[in-house]
């Protein structure tokens, strides 16, 4: 049952005993704050390479759980934020590609769907989302499960608004305009705090959505790039070659066709690093005030992004749609995932290596929570709290699964098969088969594999979607989906 949580500025200011204090935290419902970066590869993490600077986050994974095999399940922005917060594939809850207001097919795409932010809105907690909403089209109109909703509104600036890291950004704070000069990453952070002051005596869940470090690599603190420049480009050497050279669109952002971009490309990683290190800044500031309002014993930080990004990796730049036909390379869907919590649950430090998903997420904020659904959950999202907890699951996931459009992924971490559905005629396919275990391994595609582990991967894509796909958003119909964006990935 869902229990209100006490007042703890109170209790602190008048009975400063720390036994007291975690009395009180046991018997509330616990905070959520999560931290979503826009186009963030695992790879651009201190954590996996110590010359990119993110001491904060850092301390999250050196004293909470890090997951380094998470993933999106989809490697663009839109349906991975769709998959997070209704914890379903693309292939349930029919949003496959990025949406654009200016032409989409359709409004309102999520309207059938049931979200985490409005299960936790009517439980009780006190939600909030500060920065790129993006699951849906018209994002400057408020959704009413947030008490809080501060995003953008592009009517006046554009699409390119919301990605400006400097300048003056336009803003829509519960569907009012508003303008804000400066580092929008700070601003964003500042009100999120300001929203976790307010929730007082209610538990509540903070979504805090950076666009950081996505595109334009540009406007970025000097402070920060200044200190990549001589070092960026050794920590991600452009490589020359795109795996899918012969089949890359022009207009996509391929280094292979713009040679320009190769002498540009030192101070483009140089842009992408500072945007991370200044993500670390706010995640520090997050955190300074959690602790401080004497909230760390009952709080839950996630640190994650939608999906992964290539910046130079294969000679590309950018994420599935960075090539023709799309990509699911590894770079483009593994994503950083950390989470810290409450000691009696998320048992740091742990590094899990167990196969996990964004959409896990939705299950794992359901069972924390305590709360009941007010409908059947029906994605494949596992909760990771027994992970959390320091379990050892005989079987939690055999394969992983991702989806872009028409096509579909299973990898087992060593083989892996892209399966590419076509329009005519309907459910004929094309599967790309490749050998993982070194960098640079999906740049050629292998021979059908002839052994049973081959076979075995088919039954399983085929039957995990037959599972988590519904006739009407199916992706192997994606010709029949309303229009998402003007240059859709399968068109």
């Amino acid at each position: 049952m869902f229990k209100k949580t006490h007042c703890l500025a109170c209790f602190i200011a008048l009975v400063p005993i720390m036994s007291l204090a975690q009395e009180i935290f046991s018997e509330s419902s616990p905070n959520f704050l999560v931290i979503m970066t826009d186009d963030q590869g695992k790879w651009a993490l201190g954590q996996y390479d110590p010359r990119i600077r993110t001491p904060n986050i850092n301390y999250l994974a050196e004293n909470g759980v890090r997951f380094d095999e998470a993933i999106a399940p989809v490697p663009v922005c839109s349906p991975a934020r769709a998959s997070f917060f209704t914890g379903k594939t693309p292939s349930q809850h029919g949003v496959h590609d990025f949406l654009s207001t200016s032409d989409s097919g359709q409004h309102n795409w999520l309207e059938d769907e049931k979200l985490i932010s409005e299960e936790l809105s009517q439980k009780g907690y006190s939600v909030g989302l500060f920065g790129k909403w993006h699951a849906d089209t018209r994002e400057w109109i408020h959704r009413k499960e947030f008490d809080e909703f501060l995003t953008y509104d592009e009517r006046e600036p554009g699409w390119i608004n919301q990605y400006r890291h400097s300048g003056t950004v336009h803003f829509s704070r519960n569907g009012v305009p508003e303008k804000y000069t400066g580092i929008q990453a700070r601003f964003l952070t500042e009100n999120a705090i300001k929203f976790i002051d307010r929730a007082k005596t209610k538990p509540f869940a903070a979504f805090v959505m950076l666009t950081q470090p996505h595109f334009p690599f540009s406007a970025l603190p000097e402070r920060l790039v200044e200190s990549y420049r001589s070092i960026g480009s050794e920590i991600v050497r452009l490589e020359k070659e795109g795996s899918l050279k012969n089949r890359n669109d022009p207009a996509q952002d391929s280094l292979t066709s713009e040679e320009e971009f190769e002498l540009a490309h030192a101070e483009n990683i140089a842009q992408y690093l500072a945007a991370v290190t200044l993500i670390d800044e706010q995640v520090g500031q997050l955190f300074d005030a959690i602790e401080s309002r004497g909230l760390l014993e009952n709080t839950y930080i996630i640190y994650t992004s939608d999906h992964g990004h290539m910046t130079g990796q294969y000679g590309l730049y950018g994420k599935g749609n960075a090539t023709r036909p799309q990509n699911l390379y590894q770079e483009s869907i593994n994503i950083p995932l950390v989470i810290l919590g409450p000691k009696n649950v998320a048992k740091g430090p742990q590094i899990r290596k167990e196969f996990v998903n964004l959409y896990d997420l939705f299950p794992t904020f359901v069972e924390l929570s305590g709360i009941e659904l007010m409908t059947e959950y029906i994605g494949p999202g596992k909760s990771l709290v027994p992970l959390l907890k320091g379990q050892i699951p005989e079987k939690f996931r055999r394969y992983q699964y991702a989806e872009y459009g028409n096509a579909r992924m299973v990898h087992d971490g060593n083989l892996k098969l892209v399966r590419y559905y076509k329009k005519e005629p309907k459910n004929s396919f094309e599967d790309i088969w490749f050998q993982l275990g070194r960098k640079g391994s999906e740049r050629s595609p292998i021979p059908l594999p002839k052994n049973n582990s081959s076979a075995e991967m088919v039954h399983a894509l085929e039957t995990f979607f037959s599972k988590y796909e519904s006739q009407e958003h199916s992706g192997r119909k994606i010709w029949e989906q309303p229009k998402h964006n003007s240059m859709e990935a399968w068109r």
